[in-house]
């Protein structure tokens, strides 16, 4: 991997995806062990598997939700702990944009394959949290989540883009698909 050489932490820290993923993997872990800890205490009958897919499905939501909404807020927080300062920024609410044009086919990028790619996750661990989930509930479910988050975005100072919604939405067809696939070849392949 190369880093120019005027790369700094801060920089690294606060303005790449990687940093930014790092920024939210604690706040995630964090809320997934004690969602784990309540869960574990609570529902002490439900299969093992299934207790721990849903704290990583917690994981997951947790950390999508901090680098989709609440990232100024995470940004500022880390810098506070980091530096002990403030560190100048402030969080402009209700400042994002609205696309409702889709387009994305005419410009496909790191973004648009990202957008993609996020919600993979989705398509695989929500079906796993469930006893016996079907399709149609996984998808539904999975848009109802994207759609909600696209929404509240300008909030946030980001933006509402249709094409996010039709991108995450394919990740979520796609991985759902797959998984249940795989799931019906595994019971096929058992009964034999």
């Amino acid at each position: 991997m190369y880093f120019p050489e005027d790369m700094t932490f801060q920089y690294f820290f606060f303005d790449t995806y990687i940093g930014y993923f790092l920024q939210a993997l604690p706040i995630a872990l964090i809320v997934s062990a004690v969602y784990g800890f309540i869960r574990f205490k609570k529902d002490k009958y439900a299969p093992l598997s299934r207790r721990i897919f849903s704290c990583a499905f917690v994981c997951y939501v947790t950390g999508l939700v901090c680098l989709v909404i609440g990232l100024d807020v995470m940004n500022i927080m880390w810098y506070r702990l980091i530096y002990h300062m403030d560190p100048g920024i402030s969080i402009n609410w209700f400042g994002g944009d609205i696309d409702f044009v889709p387009d994305f086919w005419n410009h496909l990028n790191g973004e648009s394959i990202g957008n993609f790619l996020m919600f993979l996750p989705f398509g695989i661990l929500y079906p796993l949290t469930k006893e016996d989930p079907t399709w149609k509930q996984c998808v539904v479910n999975g848009v109802i989540a994207v759609v909600v988050i696209e929404i509240l975005q300008p909030v946030f100072n980001r933006a509402f883009d249709i094409n996010d919604i039709i991108l995450n939405t394919l990740g979520i067809i796609v991985s759902t698909t797959v998984l249940m696939i795989a799931k019906r070849m595994l019971k096929h392949k058992s009964r034999e």
